[in-house]
């Protein structure tokens, strides 16, 4: 059974109500059709009714069609309008279109199949952006029900890991009276695992702020050189409890270059703080080592990078990541062979970072013979802060 279409025809010639009646009855439309005669009572049948489609005389006792075309797509009525005229007049009818209605259509070419056609093209065309409207809708609520999940799930967890963290400290300070040996050992662990898992939250929070387009970064110029010395000296220690060395090599800049880029300061502290620190979680026995420099040369290895760059290498003597592991290494959720792979969140945080700084990253490695992983950064200008 075809589905009753609710029409509105609003113009005060009977003929022509008439005609636009019979034609559509002729062409087999399903419809319930009201009348009116004016702009008023046009208004008053729309408050009252949810109508699929408007057929509208141009030329109305208390005003045009035109001027009602705009104010009723200026209060978001959305249903097609049809506008009917006396007369041809192709400025009108651009005139009508860039007001919001739907066709146009002199009166003298009104026939059974020209007016049906119209009708269901109007329609159809009409239904297919409420419903790209309500999957838009629909996609919008989900996104702020996901944030507001992610946001509530990261502070729930992160609040009592930050208390348990502080107790533990208490605890490895003696706060609460002399803690043996194998307890300091056991809680020194206990610090590490929740210290990992504050990090793993962190890192999630940071992760959808990237996907969602939900991150701000404030971008100012960065010596590179400072940020990787910080660096070196806070994760300085938990290279050094592996029986690790931990250095970093500056190979002199050309002249003019500078060792700086423009970028978000913490960003950049959060991207190389998670390439030291994998560095030191996957290596055993040897190094790591930063190799920071810079050259005006286009790196031809990575195609963003067209004009003066900043690279920083990270080097490790480490287990190595199999040909396997390399292709999707900085995916989403990537986890690798290594029993000591996190949650594979990580290095896609890292390819975020740098590509929100207009830069890239790269990984070399071979099993059993260590990693290196480069990161080429557009340098900051001349005369754009310390170098």
């Amino acid at each position: 059974m075809e589905e009753i279409l609710k029409i509105l025809v609003v113009d005060d010639d009977d003929v022509d109500r008439m005609a636009v009646r019979r034609a559509l009855k002729t062409a087999g439309v399903e419809m319930a059709l009201t009348e009116a005669v004016d702009c008023r009572s046009a208004i008053a049948a729309l408050k009252n009714t949810a109508f699929d489609c408007i057929f509208l005389d141009y030329r109305l006792p208390d005003r045009d069609g035109l001027s009602l075309v705009k104010d009723l797509r200026q209060d978001n009525l959305r249903t097609p309008i049809v506008m009917l005229t006396g007369q041809g007049d192709e400025q009108l009818a651009v005139d009508l279109m860039k007001a919001g209605a739907a066709d146009y259509l002199p009166k003298s070419k009104v026939s059974p199949d020209r007016l049906s056609r119209i009708l269901r093209s109007a329609v159809r065309l009409y239904r297919l952006e409420q419903e790209a409207e309500t999957a838009k809708q629909q996609q919008e609520q989900l996104s702020r029900q996901r944030e507001d999940f992610v946001y509530r799930l990261t502070h729930d967890l992160r609040t009592p890991l930050v208390a348990a963290d502080r107790m533990l400290t208490l605890f490895k300070q003696d706060a609460f009276g002399e803690v043996s040996p194998d307890m300091t050992e056991a809680i020194a662990m206990m610090i590490h695992s929740n210290q990992n898992l504050l990090q793993m939250v962190n890192t999630i929070l940071e992760v959808y702020r990237h996907d969602a387009g939900h991150k701000t970064l404030s971008f100012s110029p960065c010596n590179l050189k400072s940020i990787l010395q910080a660096i070196v000296t806070e994760l300085l220690p938990l290279a050094e409890e592996k029986g690790l060395s931990l250095t970093m090599q500056v190979i002199p800049k050309e002249i003019g270059h500078p060792l700086s880029v423009m970028g978000d300061r913490l960003e950049l502290r959060r991207l190389f703080t998670n390439l030291v620190g994998n560095a030191i979680k996957f290596t055993d026995v040897g190094s790591v080592e930063l190799c920071l420099s810079g050259s005006s040369e286009n790196y031809s290895q990575h195609s963003l990078i067209d004009t003066s760059w900043v690279k920083v290498e990270v080097k490790d003597t480490g287990s190595g990541i199999s040909l396997e592991d390399q292709e999707r290494l900085f995916e989403r959720f990537r986890q690798g062979e290594n029993k000591r792979s996190g949650s594979g969140l990580g290095l896609y945080l890292s390819r975020r970072i740098v590509e929100a700084h207009h830069g890239a990253i790269a990984a070399q490695s071979e099993p059993g013979k260590g990693s290196v992983f480069t990161v080429c950064l557009p340098s900051a200008h001349e005369g754009s802060g310390e170098f």
